[in-house]
């Protein structure tokens, strides 16, 4: 405060009257919300003290705060001369009383200075442990500038200069340990000087202080190191202030060199520039160049590791990774810098590191080492592992560590395993003739050791793939994927699918099982047990073995994510040819049995057939000889002679034809018809056929029409075509006796059509299909022949590269259609 009204009630007598009451209260208004009200209550409630004296010296107040410092009120005829015995105040050094004419109240009120921050010891009988006030004073002026007294404040600092002695204790300290401490240890100025450094950093490096204090740090590091600081190290400490054990090295003064690890932290001002740091150095000279021999030494160790083809680790006693070799990397994907110093549980995958852990701590209990069998289900496939653990033991004795040794056994395993599949596979595959039986255990075979899901698809007219067999590793699996492949059969043309296989004949991998499974069918929420294999990957392998093939097995992987590897693939082709083997055998075995039923049945009608001409002759003959027997004469007449040579004609005729026919199946049985194709009118040998069968015709009473009203030219092998044309008018008249036939010949698609139609029995629907087989026959046995004429038709007609086709009810007759090419088709 610069001055008072004198109207203040501190200049007035009435107003020192009442600051001399008890409490040294000023006089006020009785409204305590006045002026004079308001600073009394400010006086009252400060936290400093606060003392007024008038023009003559004397106290007229002391605020609370003042009196718990110094006591109650003084005597107003305390003179000057004696304030500083009375209140017992000291100079900064504590024992020497304060000066009066120093103090900083009698400065204010004598001279009218204005005194700030002056420093007061106080010690009295309140306070004999003495505390030390820190005083401002000012002089009391009225409005025409007369002084009319002086003011004191003062605030307690005793605990701030208890805390600052601390500090410079502490900071003395600091400094003794600075200089004493057997570490080096510098400091350097925002430009990179030094500003001090430590005894033993002198000693060291063997300089006086006045040698290096100014210098750059730098100007004792290599040239390498000085410059790496420069570069890296320093511009990036005066950005973050702190760096920690970065490697240098630095020259005695003898040229000596010593690698250290230096540590540095700043002290920043208020804008938060660096200004000085300290910095720690470290020799590791020693410990270098043992650190350099047992990395040395370890290079040459992890060069032999890591060329091994066994897989090496080591772990502590927390079972924390110090150390894996390469073919350890190569397994677990990850470098030995990921995982030094993780646990086994951080680094391997939960279901590895239960096992991994229970064998470890077998061998740390025990300290014996262990040998076992291991399977590792990694990302890329399952392996199986020989393992071998055993304890690592210091000079001491003490088991520090555990070395692991594993050998990758997986292929020999699965070699091991394969053979012991395809032996079992081979042994069921045999148990039936059957071809889907035969399909379906092939699929069931192959889960789960290929997969959770296979499906076996047969090759249908060329093109077309069927799903015939389905087993699933899920109870009701096989069943819904069945009945989805019905409904959503495989899509033809998709990549690396079942019918990438039919196109290529060789095996097809995906990642995915897209190709089998109709992505858009396993939208539908029926097949929400079936749409779980569509994410999996697949694969498909031919069903091949001797001849064509036969279909494609395929497999769906039991684990999401994991893509079929080499073995697998060779194990599933393996399969598949084998099932494949079993299906052919078993068709072989078919045709054999079959064959041997069509023999026996030929060599029955066979047998039936030759005999019948032979009996007649036989009958003929015998009749011939009674008849000479009972002529005297031992003539016979010419009448009967001649209907003997007409019947054993015929039989004869008979038997031609049926050699014929056996000779000719013999032949286009082994696809050996040779033909002589000429220049041939369809038609003329039309009429030249039906011309040499009239009489047959007449005597079998059938009405016969010709068709042909036009030449039909072509190149046809003659002898050939007239067969055909002979069988087909021998069977109409077979199967179509007394009944008219009709044959027609004409042009047509730029070739040529034969069509015979009799009035006969017919043919049965579900025997249209096999006619043309050998010894096959459309009506019973009571119709006589070899069932061969059909056959040998057939086989013509498609030597000329044509075909043949029936169309007939029963009870209705049959029409039998040749459609011939006019030339031959290009090989």
């Amino acid at each position: 405060m610069d001055h008072l009204e004198d109207s203040s009630p501190m200049s007035a007598p009435s107003a020192r009257d009442d600051a001399s009451r008890p409490g040294g209260r000023m006089a006020a208004d009785e409204d305590g919300g006045s002026p004079l009200g308001i600073l009394e209550a400010v006086f009252l409630n400060m936290g400093d003290g606060v003392s007024v004296v008038d023009r003559h010296g004397r106290f007229i107040l002391l605020n609370p705060m003042a009196q718990q410092i110094f006591g109650a009120m003084p005597p107003q005829d305390i003179p000057v001369e004696q304030w500083s015995e009375f209140f017992g105040l000291y100079l900064p050094d504590t024992v020497t009383p304060y000066p009066v004419k120093q103090l900083p109240l009698s400065r204010a009120l004598e001279h009218g200075e204005a005194v700030d921050q002056a420093e007061v010891y106080v010690r009295n009988a309140r306070h004999p442990q003495g505390i030390w006030l820190l005083v401002g004073s000012r002089r009391l002026t009225d409005p025409a500038g007369d002084a009319y007294g002086a003011v004191s404040v003062f605030r307690d600092i005793t605990a701030i200069k208890q805390t600052e002695a601390a500090l410079r204790e502490e900071e003395e300290k600091y400094r003794s340990l600075y200089k004493n401490t057997p570490a080096m240890m510098h400091s350097i100025d925002s430009e990179g000087r030094l500003i001090s450094v430590s005894e033993f950093w002198l000693r060291t490096l063997g300089y006086s202080r006045e040698e290096v204090l100014g210098r750059r740090s730098v100007d004792f590091f290599t040239p390498e190191s000085r410059r790496y600081a420069r570069e890296h190290v320093l511009p990036a400490f005066f950005k973050t202030g702190v760096c920690k054990d970065v490697p240098y090295q630095i020259l005695k003064k003898n040229g000596e060199v010593l690698d250290i690890l230096l540590s540095a932290i700043s002290e920043r001002d208020v804008s938060g520039k660096v200004v000085r740091s300290l910095a720690v150095l470290t020799d590791v000279t020693e410990r270098k160049r043992v650190e350099d021999a047992l990395v040395e030494s370890e290079k040459r160790m992890r060069a032999i590791l890591d060329n091994a083809n066994s897989v090496f680790f080591i772990i502590d006693r927390q079972e924390r990774y110090i150390f894996v070799n390469r073919e350890w990397e190569r397994l677990f994907h990850k470098p030995l810098q990921e995982v030094v110093g993780k646990s086994t549980t951080e680094v391997l995958p939960p279901e590895l590191a239960e096992g991994f852990h229970r064998s470890s701590q077998a061998v740390f209990d025990t300290g014996e080492a262990i040998h076992r069998e291991q399977r590792l289900p990694l990302a890329d496939g399952i392996y199986t592992h020989l393992t071998q653990k055993f304890p690592l033991i210091d000079s001491s004795g003490t088991m520090y560590a555990l070395c692991g040794i594993s050998t990758d056994v997986t292929e020999l395993k699965q070699m091991e395993l394969g053979q012991r599949f395809l032996a079992e596979a081979s042994q069921s595959l045999v148990t039936s003739l059957d071809s889907e039986t035969t399909l379906q255990r092939a699929a069931e075979l192959s889960v789960p050791t290929l997969g959770a899901l296979c499906v076996v698809s047969v090759l249908e007219k060329e093109t077309r793939l069927r799903p015939v067999a389905v087993a699933s590793i899920a109870p009701d699996g096989g069943r819904a994927v069945r009945e989805f492949l019905g409904a959503h059969p495989p899509l033809p043309g998709a990549r690396d699918g079942p019918y990438s296989v039919l196109a290529t004949l060789r095996s097809a991998a995906s990642p995915e099982a897209s190709a089998l499974l109709d992505p858009d069918g396993l939208k539908d929420a029926r097949w929400r047990s079936v749409r779980a294999f569509g994410a999996r990957a697949s694969l498909h392998v031919p069903l091949r073995a001797r001849g064509p093939l036969l279909g494609v097995l395929s497999v769906v992987s039991a684990q999401v994510g994991r893509p079929y590897g080499p073995l697998e693939i060779s194990l599933a082709e393996e399969l598949g040819q084998r099932a494949a083997f079993a299906i052919e055998n078993a068709q072989l075995y078919r045709k054999a049995q079959e064959s041997i039923r069509a023999r026996d049945e030929f060599l029955s009608i066979a047998s039936h057939e030759l005999k019948t001409p032979v009996t007649s002759m036989k009958l003929r003959v015998q009749q011939l000889g009674r008849t000479l027997a009972k002529q005297d004469s031992g003539q016979v007449p010419a009448e009967k002679v001649a209907a003997m040579l007409d019947v054993f004609s015929d039989q004869l005729r008979r038997l031609s034809h049926l050699v014929d026919h056996l000779l000719d199946v013999s032949r286009v049985n082994e696809s050996r018809v040779d033909l002589r194709r000429e220049d041939v009118d369809l038609a003329a040998v039309a009429r030249d056929v039906t011309g040499h069968l009239r009489g047959q015709m007449t005597r079998a009473g059938c009405a016969f029409e010709l068709l042909a009203p036009t030449p039909v030219p072509g190149r046809w092998d003659r002898l050939r075509v007239e067969q055909v044309m002979i069988n087909l008018l021998t069977n109409a008249m077979k199967y179509g006796a007394g009944a008219p036939i009709r044959m027609e010949v004409t042009r047509a698609d730029g070739g040529a059509r034969i069509r015979v139609q009799d009035q006969g029995v017919g043919i049965p629907l579900a025997a249209q299909a096999r006619i043309f087989d050998r010894f096959e026959r459309a009506a019973s046995r009571n119709y006589g022949g070899l069932g061969l004429g059909l056959f040998i038709t057939r086989r013509l007609v498609e030597a000329h590269g044509g075909t043949i086709r029936v169309e007939s009810r029963p009870g209705h007759g049959a029409i039998f259609t040749v459609e011939l090419p006019p030339e031959p088709r290009p090989e």
